[in-house]
């Protein structure tokens, strides 16, 4: 589905160490078709699919909506725009780069409005030597900050000096799933920090109207080391935001067993 709701948008790659992609929307999937995924995507990364069937069997399909309102889906919009970052985030690396990401951190929130702490998003390409980490700090923006590459900057760099406690809960999760090959190769990451390579990404998820490249320009003057940026443009964000999630309370229900690359059920 990622692959046909965003398709890239030629860009000036500025000088030095950032690499810029730009990606926007296609039309190749029609609005309640992409409301659809987009939901169920939503859904998925609160709740696993044993969850969901079970809060089925005990509340009843008519009930299910303010469930997941009261105790899973954020009300605060900010919280919520931050989330929907990060979902955006995970299923671009899982489904269209092909990295691995073994969590959806957001099931682990312990209340609807809470910011979980740690990397926004983990990927990794474990059968790469040495193995590769990609670390992408997410900002979702409805309106124009010129100082959002900077601050995303920073937010990296903090996030990139405590990595190990986020890849020991990652490791952490994965253990409590019995998932030994993500458990294993996590170890192996933490045990020997020398023979990784971790990778700087940034992913910025924007209104449309709002975005100016002016935001590449200063990000890349700050830049120092290799960084990957993405940027997602989006057309009326908030209100595509509130869309996604109305779609996911009306159409959460149970499809399938998870099959995603790189993230179990």
């Amino acid at each position: 589905m990622f692959g046909r709701w965003l398709e890239p948008q030629p860009v000036k790659q500025p000088e030095g160490e950032l690499h810029y992609e730009a990606l926007v929307e296609s039309s190749q999937l029609n609005n309640e078709e992409l409301m659809d995924q987009l939901g169920h995507d939503v859904a998925r990364n609160y709740l696993n699919p044993n969850e969901l069937a079970l809060v089925f069997d005990d509340l009843g399909a008519s009930d299910v909506a303010d469930y997941l309102r009261a105790n899973k889906f954020p009300n605060d919009i900010k919280v919520r725009h931050g989330d929907f970052g990060e979902i955006v985030t995970a299923g671009l690396y899982r489904r269209v780069r092909r990295w691995y990401v073994p969590i959806l951190k957001l099931r682990y929130k312990q209340t609807p409005n809470q910011a979980v702490q740690g990397t926004d998003v983990l990927a990794f390409r474990f059968r790469q030597s040495p193995p590769v980490i990609a670390v992408p700090e997410v900002k979702t923006r409805a309106t124009r900050k010129l100082d959002l590459g900077l601050e995303a900057y920073d937010s990296l760099e903090k996030v990139l000096d405590r990595l190990d406690e986020s890849l020991h809960f990652a490791l952490a999760r994965c253990a409590e799933r019995n998932h030994q090959f993500l458990v294993r190769n996590l170890a192996d990451l933490l045990r020997r920090p020398k023979e990784r390579v971790v990778e700087r990404h940034m992913v910025f998820v924007h209104d449309t109207l709002a975005w100016k490249d002016e935001i590449v320009d200063r990000l890349a003057d700050k830049v120092t080391h290799r960084t990957e940026l993405t940027v997602v443009k989006i057309s009326g964000l908030q209100d595509f935001v509130a869309r996604v999630y109305q779609a996911a309370v009306t159409g959460a229900g149970p499809r399938h067993t998870e099959t995603t690359h790189g993230t179990a059920a």
